[in-house]
């Protein structure tokens, strides 16, 4: 056997080993310069690639999420119907009235604004039945009349500590009784009260339920001219373009989509004002409304 001495003798006889492995220590110590500047730029190849998929995903859960919301509204006013016979859920302008039409409370009450009024987050305004006829309907299900793009607050409403004001949605004003703003139109504004007065456009072409523009959304309530069909008029409140520049809408036949505007008039960004009154020409959108819109027989 040899001894430790030998074996001492030998590696010293054998500098360049040590210093071989003295390099090879030395190399893994860490990532060269040129190998994070590699992993970095793979990082971020990926985040290029993979960020976009995961924010068409997130609004994709979302549109399917508000396409819900909007089916369970018309489903609770089928159901409403059923037991009222056949007469549509009572849907007027709080300008002209007090908060009860006939003894029956409106569909849903509150007003929606940039201020810090508690009618922005009481949610009895969209359950009590004592206020809105709709809340045993809808099983008290608060999310329904909210759209889960719609997290718009003032500065004053963040200071608050809100998550989101509790109503995105708006009722067609051609549907449902009550007294309705005069504004004026030739002809006359007309609106359904019975599910059966439905007819022009059918059920499947007219929308109920609309998201509505987070700068124009009041009370529970949306006008449009059916008779504005070329383009021409007024947009009484904007409706909402947080899908993509698009909004959720629900038809009277109970199907809902997610309806893409075209014009800019249309789907113009928050401003944190009242934006309503907005007169265009020539607009595809105002044209779609209208035609989608129920006019007299």
């Amino acid at each position: 056997m040899a001894s430790p001495s030998a074996g001492l003798s030998l590696a010293a006889g054998r500098p360049g080993v040590l210093r071989k492995v003295e390099h090879m220590k030395q190399n893994k110590a860490g990532f060269t310069l040129i190998e994070l500047l590699v992993v970095i730029a793979i990082i971020a190849i990926l985040a290029s690639l993979l960020l976009p998929a995961l924010a068409r995903a997130k609004s994709q859960a979302r549109s399917i999420q508000c396409m819900s919301n909007k089916k369970q509204l018309i489903t609770a006013m089928h159901v409403y119907c059923t037991d009222s016979n056949d007469r549509l859920p009572i849907n007027y302008d709080y300008h002209d009235d007090g908060t009860t039409f006939f003894n029956t409370a409106p569909w849903c009450a509150g007003w929606m604004d940039w201020t810090t009024s508690q009618q922005n987050t009481n949610i009895q305004y969209l359950i009590s039945p004592t206020v809105a006829s709709f809340g045993p309907y809808a099983a008290k299900q608060v999310d329904i009349y909210w759209c889960p793009t719609d997290f718009f607050l003032s500065s004053s409403q963040h200071a608050q500590g809100w998550y989101h004001r509790v109503r995105s949605v708006a009722m067609d004003a051609a549907l449902g009784d009550g007294p309705k703003y005069n504004f004026g139109w030739t002809p006359s504004f007309w609106w359904a009260k019975k599910m059966s007065d439905i007819g022009k456009p059918g059920p499947s072409d007219c929308w109920a339920f609309i998201d509505e523009h987070p700068d124009s959304i009041d009370d529970s309530i949306l006008y449009t001219n059916p008779y504005e069909t070329n383009g021409n008029g007024t947009f009484t409140e904007l409706p909402a373009a947080n899908h993509n520049g698009g909004c959720g809408i629900s038809f009277v036949d109970g199907h809902a989509e997610i309806h893409i505007w075209k014009n800019a008039a249309t789907a113009h960004p928050v401003k944190y004002s009242i934006q309503n009154q907005i007169s265009v020409t020539g607009n595809q959108d105002l044209t779609y409304l209208a035609l989608h819109t129920p006019r007299a027989p």
